[in-house]
């Protein structure tokens, strides 16, 4: 067996049967660190004794029966947005990075820490991960491990092709606007981004109840552990939801669930066939695919109206001797931001709190909706867009992902196939609000029938 691409379950039973130990494991991830990372960028911070120390106690655990759970002795890396106690804080900004050793965890790192899992390292992201790409000022260009020319997505780009090259087998990224759907589309793997509040996050985002922490990983059952554990509760977290949240029966079956189909005008033909494929898959297996318009009208206005005013915030935190090393995009969207007044901010809330109306009822139809996560393959590394894009601008190419930031709904993102050049091409699942753990049961119902190809370089 590939140790680095092994599944966390199937790494468990080894460490069980002591056929493994989590030292290996850890070894064997660095040195698919030293392979790649040199090439792709996906760490930005790596503590190989920190990493190897956590492997020999886990292992020393698994030896004496003593095992925290089922996360034990798993390798995984964390997005250099979060706080990891003892290690710096990048953000992928030279003008606002912390070298100080930060002296708690976020929320998710210490719920991994409690549960044993090893840290490899922090992944990189674009600066406090403003748009669709991981690239940054601070660590430059992320790439993809399908073809080094491209982009991984982003802004959890490190993550995701990390995951792709067997760099980790869990990563704990983040999302304001897509950013664990994205890369997790570009790069072949699987992102989600819960309920908002449901997976705990502190200090909260800048971009506030657009910002959410979520698990990635290899495949769905790997994410649902990951997101098990970073679900449980913190005292920190002001913004989170209390457990339980909305109990809904497991899904067991595709059998007679009711899916949603949106496809539009702005998805690329390629990537429409293999989301249209995909779907006519599942009705195969008894889904109802009722092809839907989602009300997604005016929704770019309401996530750019916000991320205006977020980066504005953001910005001005940073000392103006500093802001020159901003990312110049970064600084573009914050001088918009100033320009707004009070009074067009709050009509974007009111147009959000309007927007998340009319998606509670057009559900009302359906068990859950499918789209692309993403409508055209990945593009030129060290771009925000593609190079014939008509626009620049990151959300004009991602109109699929940040509606459910807005509406704070779960959305999961996983391989729906590849494309005719063999990139892969990832599909989006959406459900209602706190339905989170009956989504990811549908998702595994959706990988087990597609059987996409999953990574291995």
């Amino acid at each position: 067996m590939d140790l680095i691409y092994a599944s966390a379950d199937e790494l468990r039973r080894l460490y069980q049967s002591k056929e493994v130990s989590p030292v290996e494991v850890a070894r064997a991830t660095l040195d698919a660190v030293d392979r790649w990372n040199p090439i792709v960028n996906a760490y930005c911070y790596l503590d190989r004794d920190l990493t190897l120390q956590e492997a020999a106690e886990s292992e020393a655990r698994w030896m004496a029966g003593a095992e925290r759970g089922p996360l034990d002795g798993i390798p995984y890396g964390v997005k250099d947005l979060l706080l990891v106690r003892g290690l710096p804080t990048g953000y992928g900004s030279s003008a606002a990075r912390i070298t100080d050793a930060a002296q708690e965890d976020a929320p998710a790192v210490a719920r991994m820490r409690e549960a044993g899992a090893v840290l490899v390292g922090k992944t990189t992201t674009s600066e406090f991960g403003w748009k669709g790409t991981a690239d940054s000022p601070l660590t430059g260009v992320t790439r993809n491990i399908w073809d080094f020319s491209l982009t991984s997505g982003g802004s959890s780009g490190g993550a995701a092709t990390a995951l792709a090259a067997g760099m980790g087998t869990l990563q704990i990224g983040t999302d304001g606007g897509g950013s664990t759907r994205i890369p997790a589309s570009f790069c072949g793997v699987t992102g989600m981004k819960a309920s908002f509040g449901g997976v705990p996050a502190w200090p909260a985002g800048p971009m506030l109840t657009l910002s959410n922490v979520g698990p990635m990983a290899r495949s769905v059952a790997d994410l649902k552990g990951l997101l098990s554990v970073m679900m449980q509760a913190d005292p920190r977290d002001w913004n989170s939801v209390p457990l339980p949240r909305h109990v809904r029966a497991p899904a067991r079956t595709l059998q007679g669930l009711r899916i949603g189909l949106h496809l539009d005008e702005q998805c690329s033909p390629e990537v429409r066939g293999i989301i249209q494929a995909a779907a006519d898959k599942l009705q195969e297996q008894g889904a109802h695919i009722v092809p839907t318009e989602l009300p997604l009208a005016g929704a770019k206005e309401l996530i750019t109206a916000h991320w205006e005013a977020g980066t504005a915030w953001l910005v001005n935190q940073v000392s103006a001797a500093q802001r020159p090393l901003v990312d110049e995009g970064l600084r573009q969207v914050a001088s918009k931001g100033e320009k707004n007044s009070l009074l067009d901010y709050y009509q974007a809330l009111i147009g959000r709190q309007k927007l998340g109306e009319a998606m509670l009822r057009h559900f009302a139809q359906f068990d859950l909706v499918l789209t692309p996560t993403v409508p055209i393959l990945p593009f030129e590394a060290g771009r925000e867009a593609p190079s014939d894009a008509a626009s620049q601008n990151w959300l004009d190419w991602n109109p699929y992902t940040y509606p459910f930031n807005l509406t704070r709904q779960p959305a999961i993102s996983l391989p729906a196939g590849f494309s005719a050049s063999g990139l892969p091409v990832g599909l989006q699942l959406v459900a209602g609000l706190y339905q989170d753990e009956w989504l990811v049961d549908v998702a595994q119902l959706v990988e087990d029938c597609l059987q996409v190809r999953r990574p291995r370089f």
